[in-house]
Formats: structure tokens, C-alpha cells, sequence
């Protein structure tokens, strides 16, 4: 059956907006056109991934901020949302060179799965009682997304014009040595905060400790006593010499990613409203880390020279595992019955059921999901394994899964993976929709016709592994038994048919 609310054969993908946490939703793209009266320039995507040139060689000796505030910008993300260009996130970020270089975040100044970065906007504060005041669109230039670390550049005014950088001579703080750093060691850190005010804030702290990471090192993180709220990502660490030690950094969050504020945008569950069940996109929340700047080094002198490059984040992501499956064998189901005991619909919005020796899944409508269930049986540890491809495309974007623990349309886990490499858990307990596992990407998995998944579900452990590799692992307790699912799901984009096959189950 299938249902636009709730299901029992049909439910909702779960659209979850990226909710990296040093981000903080701020106004509408009005207030910039209100402020400078003009939009930025149309050909955006053209300022987003500019081509190669020099950069200018300029002292920066001359042009260290009297104060250090000066020297902090508050970066915003323009996004397009039903067509309008709206200010989707905002970071913050230091000015590194007069030419007009700023370090900030990879998260900040990057797309996510649904939304589309199509400018960014650099604001400065010239007096501290007073926000930021909108001055320039940037353009990104190197990005290492596995760190979060990134560099981009002036561009243009707020008119759209053209800015010669040479004679930019914009404030910029010296770079330090962030091998330096000890214990105790004192920390100023500075950035737009977004919980409070959006004025630039100041928080002291001390240096914590190190944090390791395989790739990386011993120093991928500097843990801070200081609490940094989650707008400063991005933004600036400074020692006792005022030098820039390390970036405010979301990734090396050691707390419960617990967001004091959200603003939904737009209908991430697919009832067709936007309202309080949609899933948000936080705009607070609390960081106690920072990436030292030595990591930073790389992308900083490569910017100067004028290159651009993107790096995947699969180079710094966590080690994925192989996964074995074993076990007692309950079920295996090459789908050549009709009898195997999975449910069937045909309605206007999609179709699952027994087709050409393939479980098949159709979706018609946009922004819906179709599954059906294994109704003979329920389970409580579980190890389900099966080949899925796509028999045709949702341009790309669309998703395809394996549910465990189903009780009833407001509660179950979901393991899914999209066409597109993103991936995801997340449960329905009571009605409530909660996210385990938030959208990641790994492009070893994107732009496939064919997968093997896997869906571990034992105890408190829910894991899902792609052709045999282990990409999510999470803990939960909430749903003790149920039935198995498989789904198949789009969001504007319809038409997506998946097929299933040669599935297994076992209990370990």
C-alpha cells in the first residue's frame, strides 16, 4: 500500500540538509540587496570555481590589523531554494593576505546533497558594537573537503565589479606555528557566533590537548578549553603573539552535536508542507576543536600561486572496514516466486512487487519513497545482504535501501544510498524522525548501475556496507525486533526504478 504521511509500504526518504554544525542559518538574500542594492553577478558558478591565475606579490607586513576583529570575516552562503536566490549558511573565516586570501572551512563555502552554493559573500566588521557589513563575493580556491579546511578569494564588490587585488590591502593576520602550541598554552579565538547576536564575539580558552587522526597525525586536532560557539567555524585561533594557530573546526567536536537552533527550509520528509516535522538545518551549536594551521599550509601557498583544486574527501575520511557475512542462513530469495512472502502495490505514485525474477521498485511521484516488506517473519539480529541495480536512472539523485525493524509506520531504521554516492541512517521511533548516520558521500560509490548492500543489524549496532566495504556504523537501542524492507525513493526528480535480487538474510 502507500501512503503520502505515513507507510507501510511507502515512507520517506529522509532529505537531510547538511547539517555541518559550525554553520548558522542567517536572513534572506534581501538583506544584502537592501544593504548594497544590487545581486551578484549572474554567471555565479563562473565566481565559484574561477580559472587559474597569479596572484599578486604583495608584503604583508604593512597591513596587520590594529586589532584583530579586523582581520575576522563572517562568510555567507548564497543558495538557490524554488528558484530564488536566499542566504542558506554562514561561517567565518581570517584574512590571510592583503590580496585578499581567506582561510575558513570547507563547509562553509562548499554545495552539500540538496543544496547548490551559488556565491559567497564576505562581510567585515569595522566596529565591534555593529554586525558585519556585506563588502565582497569570493570565489573558492583550494579545498581540502577530509580536513574542512579551504581558501578562497576576493573577487568582486558588491556591485559585481571586478576588485583589483593588489590594491586591495586588506587586513591580514601572520600565520604561526601551530607545532609550537604546548599545554596550557593560551588561545584567543574570534568568529560570528550566531547564538546571541550576530556581532563578532571573543572567547579565550587554553590548549586542551592533540587529537589524532590515521593520515593526518598526531596533531589533526587541538583540543581547547574553550567553548567556540558554532558560527565561529571557519574562523580564527590565535596564540599570545596574535599569530593564527588553528581553525575553529566542527569535525573535532567532542560533544552530542546538540544544535540550540534550527530553521527548516524546506520539505525534507515529503508530506507536501514545510512546517516543524521537516528536518532543519541547525544554526548554533558548539565546537572545542581546532585544525592546526600547519595543515592548512599547502592550500594557503597553492592559492597564492593562483591554482585551484578540490580535494575529496575520501582522502581524510574514516577507515572503512571489509565486512564478512555469516551466520545461520533464514532466508535467501532470488525473487524467481511470486510466494516468497514480500508485499506488492500498483498504485499512481509507485509499484513494488515481483518482476522479471527481481524485487522492483517504481516511484512516479516527486519527493516520495515506495518499499515493501517481508510479511512472513520478524527479526531482531540481522545480517541482510542483496544486489540492487538500476533499471532507470532518477537523473542521477535517486535512492534505494534496506529497512530493519519495522513495527510500524512510525517506527523502523533506514540504511540507504543514493545514485549519487550520499549515504545515510536514520530511525523513526514514535513518530519521530531522527538522523544516526547524516548524509556523507564516497565516490567509489557514485554513478554505479549495480551494488551489493548490506544491512547489519544486531543488538545496538546498525551498520551498512557497499560492495562489501563498511561505510556507516552507528548505535542505537530504540527498536528491539521487526520486519525487513527494501526501498526505493526520489526527491525532484521522478521515475526511478530499482530492482533487487538475490537477497539473504542471516542471524549472526
Amino acid at each position: 500500500m502507500d501512503k503520502k504521511n505515513t507507510w507501510l509500504t511507502c515512507g520517506i526518504i529522509t532529505l537531510v540538509v547538511l547539517c555541518l554544525g559550525g554553520i548558522f542559518l542567517v536572513g534572506g538574500f534581501g538583506v544584502l540587496v537592501a544593504l548594497f542594492g544590487d545581486e551578484p553577478p549572474a554567471d555565479a558558478s563562473t565566481a565559484i570555481t574561477p580559472a587559474a591565475q597569479p596572484a599578486q606579490n604583495i608584503t604583508e607586513e604593512d597591513n596587520r590589523p590594529a586589532n584583530l576583529y579586523e582581520a575576522v570575516v563572517q562568510i555567507i552562503a548564497l543558495v538557490e531554494i524554488d528558484g530564488e536566490m536566499v542566504e542558506g549558511w554562514s561561517g567565518s573565516g581570517s584574512v590571510i593576505t592583503s590580496d585578499g586570501l581567506i582561510l575558513t572551512n570547507a563547509h562553509v563555502v562548499l554545495s552539500d546533497k540538496f543544496y547548490d552554493v551559488q556565491d559567497l559573500v564576505v562581510a567585515f566588521t569595522s566596529d565591534p558594537n555593529y554586525p558585519a557589513q556585506p563588502r565582497y563575493y569570493a570565489e573558492v580556491m583550494q579545498v581540502n573537503a577530509g580536513l574542512d579546511l579551504a581558501v578562497i578569494r576576493v573577487r568582486a564588490d558588491m556591485n559585481g565589479n571586478p576588485v583589483d587585488r593588489s590594491s586591495l590591502n586588506l587586513p591580514a593576520v601572520s600565520l604561526g606555528d601551530s607545532d609550537a602550541l604546548k599545554l596550557g598554552g593560551k588561545l584567543t579565538i574570534m568568529g560570528y557566533p550566531g547564538i546571541g547576536g550576530v556581532t563578532i564575539t571573543l572567547t579565550s580558552g587554553e590548549v586542551g590537548g592533540f587529537t589524532a587522526e590515521d593520515g593526518v597525525g598526531q596533531r589533526a586536532f587541538i583540543k581547547t578549553s574553550a567553548t567556540i560557539s558554532g558560527g565561529n567555524s571557519g574562523g580564527l585561533a590565535v596564540n599570545q603573539n596574535g599569530e593564527l594557530i588553528g581553525v575553529p573546526t566542527q569535525l573535532g567536536y567532542g560533544g552530542d552535536d546538540q544544535f540550540v537552533d534550527c530553521r527548516v527550509l524546506a520539505d525534507t520528509n515529503r508530506d507536501g508542507y514545510v512546517d516543524d516535522d521537516d528536518t532543519c538545518v541547525p544554526t548554533g551549536g558548539f565546537i572545542n576543536a581546532l585544525r592546526p594551521v600547519k595543515l592548512a599550509l599547502p592550500l594557503i601557498e597553492a592559492a597564492k600561486r593562483g591554482e585551484v583544486n578540490f580535494v575529496a574527501e575520501e582522502n581524510a575520511a574514516p577507515v572503512v572496514a571489509p565486512v564478512q557475512v555469516s551466520g545461520t542462513l533464514l532466508i535467501e530469495d532470488d525473487f524467481s516466486s511470486r510466494q516468497s512472502g514480500w508485499s506488492d502495490q500498483d498504485t499512481s505514485t509507485g509499484f513494488s512487487g515481483y518482476r522479471d525474477g527481481q524485487y522492483v521498485i517504481e516511484v512516479y511521484e516527486p519527493n516520495y519513497d515506495v518499499w515493501g516488506n517481508y510479511t512472513q517473519e520478524m527479526f531482531s539480529d540481522v545480517i541482510i545482504s542483496v544486489d540492487v541495480n538500476i533499471i532507470q536512472s532518477a537523473n542521477g539523485a535517486g535512492g534505494f535501501g534496506i529497512i530493519c525493524r519495522y513495527v510500524d509506520n512510525d517506527n523502523y531504521y533506514k540504511l540507504e544510498v543514493d545514485e549519487d554516492g550520499y549515504y545515510t541512517i536514520y530511525k523513526y521511533v514514535e513518530g519521530e524522525y531522527t538522523i544516526l548516520h547524516d548524509w556523507a558521500h564516497r565516490s567509489a560509490i557514485e554513478n554505479k548501475t549495480s551494488w551489493r548492500l548490506t544491512a547489519t543489524c544486531i543488538g545496538n549496532q546498525l551498520t551498512l556496507s557497499v560492495d562489501d566495504v563498511v561505510i556507516a556504523s552507528v548505535t542505537d537501542d530504540s527498536i528491539s525486533q521487526g520486519y525487513i524492507g527494501l526501498v526505493g525513493g526520489v526527491f525532484d526528480d521522478p521515475g526511478i526504478i530499482v530492482g533487487f535480487d538475490n537477497l539473504t538474510v542471516h542471524a549472526p
